[in-house]
C-alpha cells in the first residue's frame, strides 16, 4: 500500500473515533466484536448484506438522539422499503424474510428469539486527554417485538472500559443502579430518556448545538445527496417555526370554530323557529278566523231579525209618509166630488126652469137605464170573472148560451168535492214548527248556561243542585269536562259515539251520593233518562294508553277535582284505538274507525247511524261555540223547512178555498137570472130612452143645450165619485198594511230584546256578507240570503279549521324536528313538541333574536379579529421572512467555504433565491386576506367570507389525508420556498460558473459540489470561528461516492480531509484504490451464511489503537 505523503497529519486534540465494540447487534452474534478504528480514517468494505451498514448504524445508535435516528438510510435510498430496520430488528438479529403460510404474510427470521441483550461501545480519543467511552446497552424480554418493549441504558465514562465489563449489568435486565455504582463518575441514563447523556457528550467533545448531531447522522447517508437544495433543506436547516405556528393556529382555531358553530347553530335554530313562528301565526290567524266565522254564524238569526226590523221600520215610516199623501188625496177627491155634485144640481135646475120637466123625466129614466146598464155590465163582468175562476173562459152573451151554461153547472156541482190537506202534510207542518221551537230553546239554553248537555237534563240538574244547595258545577256532566283535541277534530263524531255512555252521565262525589239518590227516587223525570256515577276519592289513577293511536291521546280533560277520576275511567273503559281503516280493527281488542264503526270486544262490532256521524246537533263534548254554530245552522234550515211546510199547507188551503169558492160561484151562477146579466138588453133600453129625449128637445135649442149640460155634469159627477172611491180604498189598504207591519215590528222588537244588541263589528261584517249575496235586501228574501250566509260562514270556518290543523301539524313537525336536532336546547327550555307549547318555542326564538345570536355574533367577530392577528399574521410573517432568515443562516457557511478552495484559484459561494409555487402564493394570499384588518366590526358578511377561508385553511392544515399533508408541507416548509445556487469565485471576486439544483451537471459533479458544501456546513456546525479544525472530527459515510468517478471521488475526499475530518467509509468493494490513501486501516466484513458476520482488519497506520 502506498501512503500519500501530501495528506495532512490528523490534528492532535481533536476527538476521533478509536474503537467500536458490538455484542448481539444484527448478525454480529454470539460474542463481543472489537474493531479498532484508524485515526487517519477507516474503510469498511464487504459484499452487500454482510453487515457494513449494521456497523455504521450501531455507531449512529449511540451518537444520535432517538428523535432523529433513522437506521440503514443509505441502503433505503430516497424511497422507503418494507424491511426498514429498527432497534428491535437489530437486537433480535433479523437476518432473513420468509413467508408465513398460516398467516399468508412475509415475516422476519431472528437469531435471538428469547430474552436477549445487545451492546454498543464507542471509544473516542483526542490524543491529549483520557479517552471517552460511550456505551448503549439494550435488554429485550422474551416476546418483545417493538421498540417500546426495549429497556436501554446509555453510559458516558471518562476512561477506557470494555463491553465485557458492563455485560453483567444488562444480561438479565438493565440494572441502572448497579451500573452507576460500578462507575460513580459516569453519566448513566435509561429508558429512552437520554437528554443528559447527549448534553454531556456535546460538552465533552465540543459540539455547541444539538442539531450538529442530527447533521452528523444525516451525513451518514450523504450518498443520496445530489443537489444543493436537498443538502440545505434536509441537512442544514431545521424544521421552520411555521409548523409549530400552524399547529398552534389549528389548536386555537377550535375556540373560533366553536364560536362560529354556535353562531351557525343559533342561526339554524332561528331559521327553524321562524318557520315554526310562521306556522304558529297561520294557526292562530286561522283559529281566530274560524272562531270569528262561527261567532258570525251564531249571530246570523239575530242579525236577520234586526235587519228585518230595520226594513220593516223603514217600510212603516215610508207607509206613514204615504198615508199622509193618500189622505190628502182623499180630501182633494172629496172636494172635487162635492163640487161636481153642486155643478150637476145647478145644471138640473136650469133645465127644469126652461120647461124640461118631461125631458127631465125622460132624462132621469135614461140615467136609471144607464145605471141599470152599468150594473148589468158589472154583473156580467163579475159573472165572467167568476166563470174564469171556475175554469170557464167564455161567459154567455145570449139567453141560449146562459141556459146551456146552467145545465153544465148542474153537472159540475155534482162532480166537485173540496180538497183538504193530507195527514202527512199537516204532520210535517207540526213537526217542523216543533223542531224550530226546540232549536230556538236549545240555542237560548246553550247561550244561557254554556253547556252542551240537552236542556232537559240541565233542568233536572238545576232542580237537584238547588235542592242540595250546591252550584251546578258541583254536579257536572262528563261531557262538560271532556273536549276533543283541536288537532283531531276530524275524529269528533267517532269519539262522540264511543264516549256516549259516559258523556251524559252526571258525576256525583261520594259525599253527595245519598241525597242525590233520594231526590231522584222521589221525583218523576217525565220520560227522561238520567245516569249518574259516583266519583270516589280512592279511584284508580289513569293507566298508560295501549297504543299511540289511542282515543286517550285525542281528548283533553278539563283541570279540576274530577280530572283524575275521569282520566282513570277513560283509560279503564274507553282505551279505544282510532284506526284509519276497518282492516286495522283486527290489531286491537277495542277500536273505532273514523266512520264510526266501533269494536267493543274481540268479537263484537257496532255501528249506530241513527244520527249521521257528522251531525253536530247530537254532539255534547266540549266545544260550545261549535255546538251553537251547528244549532244556528240547523235553525236556519229548520226555519226554511218550516216555511216550505207552511207553503205546502197554505197551497192546499188555497186550493180548498178555491174549490169551495168555485162551488159557491157555480151555485151563485146557477141561481142567476139572465135578465140580470143581459147587457145587450140593458143597452137597448138606454138607446130607446135617448131617442125619446131627442124627440122632446129637438124643437128647443136652449132646452137641448141645458139637457146636454146636465148629461156632461152627470158624467163629471160619476168620475169624481170614482176617484173618491179609489182614494178611500188606497187609504184603507195602506192602513191595513200599517197595522200588519206594526204587528211584525212588535214581534221583532220582542225577539231583539231577548237576543240583545249586536256588536257593531258583527253588524258591519254581516252587512258585507249579506250584500255580497244580494245587493238589495227585502223582508221577503232576507231569510234565504241568511241561509246562504250561514253556509258561507260554515264553509269559511271549515276551511280555516283545516288551515289551522295544517298549521298545527307544521308546528308539531317543526317542533319535533327542533327537539331532535337540538335536544339540549329543548330540555333547557322544557319544550314539548305540541301546539300548546308553541309559545315556549317562540320565547326561545325571541331570546335568540334579541340576545343570544347578537351576543354570539359579537363574540365570533371579536375572536375572528384576535385570531386573525394572533394565528394568521404571525404565520404569514414567518413565511414571508423565511427567505431572508435562511440567507442569514447561509452566511457563516459561505465564510467556511471561503476558507477552502473549491478548485484551482476558485472558492465557492452560495446564493439563496426565493421560489414560491402557485400553491404557496395562493396560500399566502389567503392568509393575507384573513389577516387583513380593513373590515368593520359589524361586517358579518365579510367576516363569514374570511372565516370560510380560514376554516378551509385550518381544515387542510389539520387533515391527515396524504394530499393535504403534502399541501401542508409545501405551504409551511419554508425550506421548500427557496432554492440554492453556488457560484465559483476567483480571488478578485469574479464569478466564473454558477451551479444550481436544476443545472445540467454529471452525477459526479453534483456530488462534488454537494459534498464540498456539506463539509463546509459540518465545519461550521462543529468548529468555532477561530478553530482551524473542528474539536470533533469523525464523519461516517455509508456507500459514499457511488456515482462519482475516481477523480471526483478523490477530490471529494480531499475536501473532507482538508476540512479536518476523520472519515469512516463503507463501500461494497468499490473505489478501494482511490479511497486507500485517505484511510489508515480497512475492515472487511463477510457473511456467507447470512446469519453471522465475520470481521477481519488490515492496518497500515501506526496510529491505530491496539
Amino acid at each position: 500500500m502506498t501512503l500519500p505523503l501530501d495528506l495532512p497529519v490528523p490534528a492532535t486534540g481533536q476527538w476521533r473515533l478509536a474503537e467500536v465494540q458490538l455484542a448481539n447487534w444484527g448478525t454480529f452474534d454470539g460474542k463481543i466484536y472489537r474493531l479498532p478504528i484508524a485515526r487517519r480514517g477507516h474503510l469498511v468494505t464487504g459484499p452487500s448484506g454482510s453487515g457494513k451498514s449494521s456497523l455504521l448504524d450501531a455507531i449512529a445508535a449511540v451518537l444520535t438522539p432517538d428523535k432523529w435516528l433513522r437506521l440503514n438510510q443509505a441502503a433505503q435510498g430516497s424511497g422507503a422499503r418494507a424491511d426498514q430496520r429498527s432497534l428491535v430488528s437489530y437486537v433480535r438479529g433479523a437476518w432473513s424474510r420468509t413467508v408465513d403460510d398460516d398467516e399468508d404474510r412475509v415475516v422476519s427470521q431472528f437469531l435471538r428469539t428469547g430474552a436477549t441483550w445487545s451492546g454498543i461501545l464507542l471509544r473516542l480519543e483526542s490524543g491529549t486527554t483520557q479517552p471517552v467511552t460511550l456505551a448503549r446497552l439494550f435488554f429485550l424480554r422474551a416476546g418483545g417485538s417493538s421498540n417500546a418493549d426495549i429497556n436501554d441504558v446509555c453510559v458516558l465514562e471518562r476512561s477506557a472500559i470494555d463491553l465485557r465489563d458492563v455485560e453483567p449489568f444488562v444480561r438479565k435486565g438493565v440494572e441502572v443502579r448497579k451500573l452507576q455504582a460500578a462507575w460513580p463518575d459516569a453519566v448513566v441514563t435509561s429508558n429512552r430518556s437520554h437528554a443528559r447523556f447527549y448534553a454531556r457528550l456535546r460538552s465533552v467533545v465540543g459540539i455547541a448545538d444539538e442539531t450538529a448531531l442530527q447533521l452528523l447522522h444525516k451525513t451518514q447517508s450523504a450518498k443520496n445527496l445530489d443537489s444543493l437544495d436537498d443538502l440545505f433543506r434536509d441537512y442544514m436547516l431545521e424544521e421552520p417555526s411555521t409548523f409549530a405556528l400552524a399547529d398552534n393556529a389549528v389548536a386555537q382555531f377550535g375556540e373560533l370554530r366553536s364560536a362560529h358553530d354556535r353562531v351557525v347553530q343559533l342561526r339554524l335554530q332561528r331559521d327553524h323557529l321562524l318557520r315554526l313562528r310562521d306556522a304558529a301565526s297561520a294557526h292562530d290567524e286561522a283559529r281566530v278566523a274560524a272562531e270569528k266565522a262561527k261567532d258570525l254564524a251564531s249571530h246570523v238569526v239575530g242579525y236577520q231579525h234586526a235587519r228585518t226590523l230595520l226594513l220593516a221600520t223603514n217600510e212603516a215610516e215610508a207607509l206613514r209618509e204615504r198615508l199622509v199623501v193618500l189622505r190628502e188625496d182623499v180630501a182633494t177627491a172629496r172636494l172635487r166630488d162635492t163640487s161636481s155634485d153642486e155643478a150637476l144640481r145647478r145644471a138640473e135646475r136650469l133645465a127644469l126652469e126652461l120647461g124640461g120637466a118631461e125631458a127631465e123625466h125622460v132624462q132621469r129614466a135614461i140615467d136609471t137605464a144607464e145605471q141599470a146598464a152599468r150594473d148589468t155590465e158589472e154583473r156580467w163582468q163579475t159573472l165572467a170573472r167568476q166563470l174564469a175562476a171556475a175554469g170557464i173562459q167564455s161567459p154567455p152573451r145570449t139567453a141560449g148560451e146562459f141556459a146551456e151554461l146552467r145545465r153544465a153547472i148542474e153537472e159540475m156541482i155534482d162532480d166537485t168535492e173540496p180538497e183538504t190537506a193530507s195527514y202527512e202534510q199537516l204532520q210535517r207542518l207540526f213537526e217542523t214548527r216543533a223542531e224550530r221551537d226546540r232549536l230556538t230553546d236549545d240555542i237560548a239554553s246553550l247561550r244561557r248556561t254554556g253547556s252542551t248537555v240537552p236542556p232537559r237534563l240541565l233542568a233536572v240538574r238545576t232542580a237537584l243542585s238547588a235542592h242540595l244547595g250546591l252550584p251546578d258545577t258541583a254536579l257536572p256532566f262528563a261531557a262538560e269536562l271532556i273536549e276533543v283535541a283541536p288537532r283531531h277534530v276530524a275524529w269528533t263524531g267517532a269519539i262522540e259515539r264511543v264516549l256516549r255512555p259516559l258523556s251524559l252521565a252526571m258525576l256525583v262525589r261520594s259525599e253527595h251520593l245519598r241525597p242525590v239518590r233520594r231526590w231522584v227516587e222521589e221525583h218523576q223525570l217525565d220520560g227522561l233518562r238520567l245516569v249518574f256515577e259516583e266519583v270516589r276519592p280512592d279511584a284508580a289513577p289513569p293507566r298508560p294508553a295501549r297504543s299511540d293511536v289511542s282515543l286517550l291521546h285525542r281528548v283533553v280533560i278539563a283541570d279540576g277535582p274530577f280530572a283524575g277520576w275521569l282520566g282513570g275511567q277513560l283509560s279503564e273503559r274507553f282505551d279505544y284505538a282510532c284506526v284509519d281503516s276497518p282492516d286495522h280493527l283486527d290489531r286491537h281488542d277495542k277500536a273505532v274507525t273514523i266512520g264510526g264503526q266501533v269494536k267493543t270486544s274481540r268479537t263484537r262490532y257496532e255501528k249506530d247511524d241513527r244520527m249521521r256521524i257528522g251531525d253536530r246537533r247530537g254532539w255534547v263534548l266540549g266545544d260550545r261555540e261549535a255546538k251553537i254554530e251547528a244549532l244556528v245552522e240547523r235553525l236556519i234550515g229548520a226555519e226554511a223547512e218550516l216555511a216550505a211546510a207552511q207553503e205546502v199547507a197554505a197551497d192546499v188551503e188555497r186550493r180548498r178555498a178555491a174549490s169551495i169558492e168555485r162551488r159557491g160561484v157555480l151555485k151563485t151562477v146557477r141561481e142567476q137570472r139572465w135578465a140580470a146579466v143581459d147587457v145587450e138588453g140593458a143597452q137597448s133600453r138606454v138607446a130607446e130612452l135617448q131617442h125619446q129625449l131627442e124627440d122632446l128637445t129637438s124643437a128647443d135649442s136652449e132646452l137641448s143645450t141645458a139637457v146636454q149640460t146636465v148629461a156632461a155634469r152627470r158624467s163629471e159627477r160619476q168620475a169624481s165619485a170614482e176617484v173618491l172611491r179609489a182614494a178611500e180604498l188606497a187609504v184603507a189598504q195602506a192602513e191595513s198594511e200599517q197595522r200588519r207591519l206594526g204587528e211584525e215590528i212588535d214581534r221583532l222588537n220582542a225577539s231583539s230584546r231577548e237576543e240583545g244588541a249586536l256588536d257593531p263589528e258583527v253588524v258591519t261584517e254581516l252587512d258585507g256578507r249579506f250584500r255580497a249575496r244580494r245587493r238589495h235586501l227585502d223582508r221577503v228574501g232576507i231569510a234565504a240570503v241568511g241561509q246562504q250566509v250561514v253556509q258561507d260562514l260554515r264553509d269559511d270556518s271549515d276551511a280555516e279549521t283545516r288551515r289551522a290543523n295544517t298549521a298545527a301539524e307544521a308546528i308539531v313537525r317543526e317542533a319535533t324536528s327542533f327537539n331532535e336536532q337540538w335536544p339540549a336546547a329543548a330540555v333547557a327550555a322544557d319544550l314539548t313538541p305540541s301546539v300548546d307549547d308553541r309559545g315556549g318555542y317562540l320565547d326561545v326564538l325571541d331570546q335568540i333574536v334579541a340576545n343570544g345570536l347578537p351576543q354570539h355574533e359579537a363574540s365570533f367577530l371579536r375572536l375572528l379579529r384576535e385570531r386573525s392577528r394572533d394565528m394568521v399574521a404571525d404565520l404569514v410573517n414567518d413565511i414571508l421572512a423565511a427567505p431572508r432568515e435562511i440567507a442569514e443562516r447561509i452566511g457563516p457557511v459561505n465564510d467556511s467555504l471561503r476558507r477552502s478552495p473549491f478548485d484551482t484559484d476558485r472558492s465557492l459561494g452560495l446564493k439563496v433565491k426565493t421560489r414560491h409555487t402557485d400553491t404557496v402564493t395562493r396560500f399566502i394570499a389567503d392568509l393575507r386576506a384573513v389577516a387583513s384588518l380593513g373590515w368593520t366590526e359589524d361586517d358579518l358578511e365579510a367576516a363569514e367570507e374570511r372565516f370560510a377561508v380560514l376554516s378551509r385553511i385550518m381544515e387542510q392544515l389539520a387533515s391527515s389525508l396524504p394530499a393535504d399533508r403534502a399541501w401542508r408541507r409545501q405551504c409551511l416548509d419554508t425550506r421548500q420556498h427557496v432554492t440554492f445556487r453556488a457560484e465559483e469565485i476567483d480571488p478578485d471576486g469574479h464569478v466564473h460558473a454558477t451551479y444550481d439544483s436544476g443545472a445540467a451537471m454529471s452525477g459526479g459533479q453534483q456530488q462534488k459540489l454537494v459534498v464540498f458544501c456539506l463539509a463546509a456546513a459540518l465545519r461550521y456546525q462543529l468548529a468555532d470561528a477561530d478553530d482551524v479544525v473542528p474539536r470533533y472530527g469523525t464523519i461516517v459515510l455509508d456507500e459514499a461516492f457511488d456515482k462519482a468517478d475516481t477523480r471526483y471521488t478523490r477530490m471529494a475526499l480531499d475536501v473532507f480531509v482538508e476540512f479536518g475530518f476523520q472519515l469512516i467509509l463503507a463501500t461494497p468493494q468499490k473505489l478501494l484504490q482511490t479511497i486507500e490513501p485517505y484511510v489508515g486501516a480497512v475492515t472487511s466484513i463477510e457473511n456467507p451464511t447470512r446469519k453471522l458476520s465475520q470481521v477481519s482488519s488490515v492496518v497500515w497506520d501506526d496510529e491505530v489503537p491496539s
